[in-house]
Parts: C-alpha cells; structure tokens; sequence
C-alpha cells in the first residue's frame, strides 16, 4: 500500500519511488523482538543476524503472543527491519521513532539445481548377426557399444542429494525508466513541489506513515542545525537576553529551512 489507503492526486510524484506502509505496527514489532531478546540464553549480534538462526525461530514462535500471523512475507518483513536497524537493537534502543521501516524492493535472481540422478539414453542401431541371443549378449557386455547407435530419447529417473545453488541475486527497480539506482543527494531535485507535498500530508490518513515522515524531517533539522550553527557560530553578551534565543533560533532555521523549499518551486 503506497501512502496509506487512499488514491492521491498527484502527477507529479512517481508511485513507485514512494515508500510504503509497514504489514506490522513498529509498535507492536519491537515488544515481541524485547520478549524473544530478554528470553533468549544467548547474546546476539543482529549484524550478523541469519535467517535460519535460533533467534528467528524463537521470534516466530512468539509472533501468536501479539497476534502476528506466521506468513512468509510478514516473517521476509521482520527479518529485514532487524537487519536494518540492527545498531539501535545492538544498543537496546526500543525508541520506536529511531527505527526504520523496510521499503518493498525487487531482485532478479540466477541459481541452479544441482542433484545425483538416474538417467537413460535409448539408442537405436542395425547389426547383421547370425544370432539375436549372441547380439543381446554383445550389447549387454559392451562388446558393441550401444552408444553407437543412434540416440532416441533422453529420461530421468530418481533424483537423489539435492542442492541448491545461487548464483547472483540482484536489486532491480520497480520502474527502470523512471527509478535511478545511485541518487546524489547533494545535487537531488524532489519530483514534486512544496504544494503536493503538503497537499499530501493533509489527506494522509496513515498516522504510522506521519509519524516517521516526522522522524524523518526532525533528524534532517537537525543536522542542519549543527552544521550552520559551527559555520555562523553566535557570541551571546549575558545580561541582554530580551527573549528566550534558543526559541528565536529555532523560528530563524525553520524560516530558513521553508525559504529553501519555496525558492526550489
């Protein structure tokens, strides 16, 4: 589902670079994985997280304690928001604001089916004999190559020792035309204006899907914040404070910050 449940009219934002809600509450999500991690004999290192670890299974085993039904793709989803926020679970950070959402992506993969097998070639050939039974016993003993003839037909009987082996797996775009996979941020146009964005976040009905645009947007001011605050570092004279300046500085970037988006359009 691509920006909550409703149809959005907006041209000019490509549906495919959009992100997508979460299948689980983050919520909810993070009380089951604390559960399994408090439960759990063993310390783990959720960088190195594999799908077919123990910790998995006991997470799956609990997701009937929240009501999580055990589906692949609700099991595919937590296996990738563990692995993408695994720092902040390395550093028993459950701050639900701090995690971030998996996005649905695609992968075109190659592998090969390897196994031990039964197999039959049927060949077909002429002989002048003076005896059948002295040919079949010829053919049986290799004394005439039954390979020699002319092949048939080809047939697999029973397989046995059966391996898998994947060859490359790799991340495509939704929409090649359309979706870019390296993206230089320093030099990054939005494909929408300042208006369809707030035309957006007003018929937004997801509040899940707010309140990580929210996180989204407080991490980025404050980054900008550091930043201009050491290249326009401010001397404040104490005695004279008329206001509360760290109120004023904070309307200042915000000002700042909307002449920026304005001046893009």
């Amino acid at each position: 589902m691509l920006f909550g449940s409703k149809n959005i009219n907006m041209t000019n934002i490509n549906e495919d670079m959009m992100p997508r809600t979460t299948p689980i509450k983050t919520e909810v999500l993070l009380k089951i994985i604390q559960y399994t991690i408090n439960n759990n004999s063993t310390n783990i290192d959720f960088n190195n997280l594999h799908p077919d670890d123990y910790f998995m299974d006991s997470l799956v085993d609990n997701f009937k304690l929240v009501g999580i039904k055990n589906h692949f793709e609700n099991i595919d989803y937590v296996f990738a928001f563990l692995k993408e926020n695994a720092n902040l679970l390395n550093d028993d950070d459950f701050n639900t604001s701090d995690y971030i959402i998996p996005q649905m992506k695609k992968f075109n993969w190659v592998g090969k089916e390897i196994y031990v097998a039964k197999k039959g070639d049927t060949y077909s050939g002429v002989n002048e004999m003076y005896s059948k039974e002295f040919l079949e016993n010829a053919l049986n003993n290799n004394e005439i190559e039954i390979w020699s003839g002319e092949l048939k037909g080809e047939e697999v009987y029973d397989t046995w020792d059966v391996e898998v082996e994947i060859d490359s797996i790799d991340e495509v775009p939704f929409n090649k035309d359309t979706v870019k996979e390296e993206v230089d941020l320093d030099t990054y146009e939005a494909p929408f204006t300042s208006e369809d964005f707030m035309n957006y976040v007003e018929s937004e009905w997801d509040i899940e899907m707010l309140d990580l645009m929210m996180g989204i947007i407080s991490k980025r001011k404050d980054y900008l914040k550091q930043i201009m605050s050491k290249a326009n570092p401010r001397t404040v004279v104490k005695g004279f404070k008329r206001f509360d300046e760290s109120k004023s500085d904070e309307i200042i970037d915000s000002l700042r910050i909307l002449q920026e988006i304005l001046n893009k359009k």
